[in-house]
């Protein structure tokens, strides 16, 4: 491989180390689900059912700052599963509205039930998550991949979060539909699955852990390429 690719890939991996050790020293305090478990924040469901994004609502009754990353599930038993949007962090004694994006589309979310922080979404998910919540389309487009990932050819559209989404837009199911096989088309385009492997996806399933995605890796070293006029 060229020394030049080399080069900027290992700068793009010191700059991500530094960045995120200067935002621990910085913000310093617990991550989201340490201050859950010792009392000092609360998740509460605030967006309605077929919102997209959702919106979830952090307390922070503590000391310290709390982080709240990207890719952070969200659990409960009488509202729909959320995952996180964005990165942010909640200071002492305040409160933030934080997008998420539905992870269990068969369930409604329910506004002000509390949600448990439930680990974190597997690495390609959270990849989708990249895009930008306060942008409609985006918004839209990003939740279709997260239902995608999370259920593959089980995804019910006439259920839950899914149905109340199309009601809310005013949509009619067969522009759903369209929807969801370009973004189907996109999926394995920008992460090189097949369709077989699509089909089968669950948000268990192992695929689904690569981080980034070495296939997305293989089109960024393709573009490095095109840009510096590398050879292999």
């Amino acid at each position: 491989m060229n020394a030049r690719i080399l080069l900027v890939i290992s700068l793009i991996f010191i700059f991500a180390f530094l960045s995120g050790g200067i935002g621990y020293i910085t913000l310093g305090g617990p991550d989201l689900a340490s201050a859950v478990r010792d009392g000092s924040a609360e998740v509460i469901q605030k967006g309605g059912a077929g919102d997209v994004p959702n919106t979830v609502e952090i307390r922070n009754t503590g000391n310290k700052p709390v982080r709240v990353d990207s890719g952070t599930l969200l659990a409960s038993n009488t509202s729909g599963d959320l995952v996180i949007a964005t990165d942010t962090h909640v200071s002492p004694g305040s409160a933030e509205d934080v997008p998420a994006y539905s992870v269990e589309p068969e369930e409604r979310t329910v506004p002000g039930v509390k949600l448990e922080p439930a680990g974190k979404a597997p690495a390609l998910m959270v990849d989708v998550l990249s895009s930008n919540p306060a942008d409609p389309s985006e918004a839209f487009n990003t939740q279709l991949k997260v239902w995608v990932l999370a259920r593959g050819d089980e995804l019910n559209i006439y259920r839950g979060e899914v149905y109340a989404m199309v009601k809310k837009r005013d949509m009619r199911f067969y522009q759903l539909r369209e929807n969801i096989t370009a973004v189907r088309s996109e999926l394995m385009d920008e992460y090189g699955l097949t369709e077989e492997q699509l089909s089968e996806l669950n948000i268990t399933s192992p695929i689904l852990n690569q981080t980034e995605s070495p296939f997305k890796l293989f089109s960024v070293l393709d573009a490095l390429k095109n840009q510096i006029g590398a050879r292999q």
